[in-house]
């Protein structure tokens, strides 16, 4: 991992500013991408350095860059700057495991809609009856009904992929160990065959899904590894991250009293029907 002030910026919106160096924007990206390095995203701030001038020139010259390896240890790392203090830099506070998820989060999979019992599945949550009149609150609850019974569906249909890739492999490989001192049995050689197609199935799945959560859409399925997908996923949880709100002109960070003043502000903004 690399910290640090250089001197330079890697984007033209990195600048509040055009009086910029394109050259050395250029070079600067190309050491970025030949040592491999990956630009750590900045929660909540777009800027780290200010002249401290009345008409201020602001700059991010301040990042972390880290390495591929290091992106997959600490893949929900979250980054954001402090206040200048004393300096007219901003120094930077990189916290290893914050708590970015507050439960099970609902996802949606592409390949659900080529399942057999999928329509049925929505059907049954989306028609169920719900005790209140609220439009907004019964909007919420089909929602959220439809969300538990996919996901309960999933679970049943599909297992845990990771947990089917790993016990697959195991027994080929028991296979594979066994087939050095003696002759497989039909049945055997049956199974092993049939772990391969699954195998390959699964990994395909994976992929796809990891592709869809990832939300790199320009790549079609095939163009790259899964390690590549889950990446960029990490990167979109921590730019799509909410560490603060400002309301009022008052910043609160507790996620208690941020999804109430979310809550407060849609329903000032849409009004409620009575119940």
């Amino acid at each position: 991992m690399v910290a640090g002030d250089f001197n330079l910026v890697k984007d033209p919106t990195e600048k509040s500013n055009d009086r910029i160096n394109q050259r050395m924007i250029g070079r600067f990206r190309r050491c970025i991408n030949d040592l491999e390095l990956i630009d750590l995203y900045l929660n909540g701030r777009r800027y780290t350095w200010f002249n401290e001038r009345n008409a201020p020139t602001l700059e991010k010259l301040d990042r972390v860059l880290v390495s591929m390896d290091w992106e997959q240890a600490h893949p929900s790392s979250l980054l954001s700057a402090l206040s200048t203090s004393v300096s007219d830099h901003c120094p930077l506070h990189l916290v290893l495991d914050p708590d970015l998820r507050r439960g099970r989060r609902f996802h949606f999979e592409a390949f659900w809609i080529k399942v057999d019992g999928f329509q049925e599945v929505v059907r049954q949550a989306w028609m169920a009856p719900q005790a209140t009149q609220n439009p907004f609150k019964r909007l919420a609850a089909k929602l959220k009904a439809t969300a538990k019974a996919l996901s309960s569906w999933s679970d049943r249909y599909n297992g845990s992929i990771k947990q089917q890739l790993l016990i697959a492999t195991e027994v080929i490989l028991r296979l594979d160990v066994a087939m050095e001192s003696r002759t497989l049995s039909d049945a055997e050689l049956e199974l092993r065959r049939t772990l391969k197609q699954k195998l390959l199935g699964l990994a395909s799945l994976q992929r796809s899904i990891a592709r869809q959560r990832s939300r790199v859409l320009w790549l079609k399925d095939g163009d790259a590894c899964t390690e590549f997908f889950h990446n960029h996923a990490s990167h979109r949880r921590r730019k799509n991250f909410i560490s603060k709100l400002k309301v009022d002109d008052v910043i609160t960070s507790e996620h208690d009293e941020m999804a109430e003043a979310v809550d407060s502000f849609f329903a000032n903004l849409l009004g409620e029907a009575p119940d």
